[in-house]
Parts: structure tokens; C-alpha cells; sequence
């Protein structure tokens, strides 16, 4: 390899590590919700650089452990962000867990149900938990059918309004849709009691009097590979 090669070399190393650190700085913002798509284009960039470097390696001594540190810092990082998007895929990033956290305490319950999460399956066991804490520190004595796992039906009154707090028989569609979720390994970031109750409120009285019935049937059901909610009338 001459002197000029040499020189053109080192400087593609120089740069893939700064474009390395660039990535880095790319995939933090986005685990963080500041990007909203994973820097998949720059990442296969980076690899195929470092592919076409390793197959033509250079001569000089000190380039070769130069291209060495660089490889081993981009696997290093691609470790550790494979390990995060799979933890985001299951629904059981520490980021995701802390809101989740968050939102338990909010509702008066113990956050600690959650310290031990580790895997998907520790997270559906958690969240039965906090479906059975929740139903013991109901304050209302409603009863409702029996429920399938991913069915209920909510008798509404007569302007589908619930009372104030989250409604018991909206509780358990919740906890139904959210094990959907679970299963699929959609994300549960966003997916909170308040929400889903503000949905069926608006979406119940509109199919009562587009069908002029007296209950509806709220379905979880997976489709696709998504969990989807649907309302059937009765």
C-alpha cells in the first residue's frame, strides 16, 4: 500500500469513527422518543464501510489497531442496541417500565409489583397482579358478567357516560386489551386506563344510536398481529 493509500486510509478510519459516534448519539435519541425512526440507513452504512475495510486491511501497524478499536466499539454499541430494541419490542425497556411505574402510583397502587420485570412473561404476571390489586382497591361494589379473556360486554347508560374514576367493567376491557398488546409485543407507552376509557365514552353512545340498541359489546381481539378493539351491538 503507498504513502498516498496510507494516508486515504486512516482518514476513512478517522471518519467512520466519528460517524460511529454520530449513530450513537442518533440511536440514544431515538430510545429516548426524540427521533421517531431508527437510524437503520447510517447503521448499514457504517457496517458496509467497516466490511470493505476488514476485507482490504492496511499494511501500516498502527492503522490495523486503529481499524481493530473501531470495529470493536461499533459491535460493542450494536450490542447494546440490539439489546434495547429488544427490550422495546417486548414491551419491557426500563424507560417504558418507569412511565408504567409512574402510572401506577398515580392510581394509588404499590409501583414495587414492577421492580422485578425482567422478560415479557414477568411483565404479563405483573400486570395480572395490578389487575387484582386494582379490583381490591375499588372502592365500588359493581358486579359484571363473566368475561372471557378478550371479551366484554358493558351495559352503558343512557348516554354511554361512566361514573367518575375508571369504570370496573372498562377496567377489565382495559386489562384484556392490554395482555393482547403483550402477546403481539406491541408497545403499552400512551396505552393508560384514562385513555381507553376516553375512547369507549366517545365511541359507545355513537354505535347505540347509529344501531338504536341498549348494549355494546366492547371485542379485543388480535388481527394481523395487532391487537384491535372493536364494538359489536346488542
Amino acid at each position: 500500500m503507498s504513502l498516498a493509500d496510507n494516508k486515504n486510509f486512516q482518514t476513512r478510519i478517522v471518519l467512520l469513527d466519528q460517524t460511529i459516534d454520530k449513530l450513537r448519539a442518533l440511536y440514544e435519541q431515538y430510545f429516548m422518543g426524540l427521533e421517531k425512526f431508527e437510524p437503520v440507513t447510517l447503521r448499514k452504512a457504517v457496517k458496509n464501510e467497516l466490511r470493505q475495510m476488514r476485507d482490504n486491511p492496511p499494511t501500516n501497524t498502527a492503522q490495523k489497531f486503529m481499524l481493530n478499536k473501531v470495529d470493536t466499539k461499533m459491535k460493542t454499541y450494536e450490542q447494546y442496541w440490539n439489546r434495547v430494541l429488544r427490550e422495546i419490542e417486548e414491551g419491557i425497556y426500563h424507560r417504558q417500565l418507569k412511565r408504567l411505574k409512574r402510572q401506577v402510583a398515580s392510581e394509588g397502587l404499590s409501583p414495587d409489583v414492577l421492580d422485578n420485570v425482567r422478560t415479557k412473561g414477568e411483565l404479563e404476571a405483573a400486570m395480572a397482579t395490578l389487575a387484582r390489586l386494582r379490583e381490591e382497591n375499588s372502592s365500588q361494589n359493581n358486579t359484571y358478567e363473566g368475561v372471557a379473556e378478550t371479551t366484554l360486554r358493558k351495559v352503558a347508560d343512557d348516554n354511554g357516560t361512566p361514573s367518575q374514576g375508571i369504570d370496573p367493567y372498562i377496567r377489565v376491557a382495559y386489562e384484556a386489551f392490554v395482555r393482547a398488546r403483550l402477546r403481539t409485543g406491541e408497545s403499552l407507552e400512551g396505552i393508560t386506563p384514562e385513555r381507553f376509557q376516553a375512547t369507549l365514552v366517545q365511541k359507545i353512545p355513537i354505535v347505540k344510536k347509529a344501531h338504536k340498541c341498549e348494549s355494546v359489546e366492547i371485542k379485543i381481539s388480535i388481527k394481523d398481529g395487532k391487537a384491535t378493539l372493536s364494538f359489536v351491538p346488542h
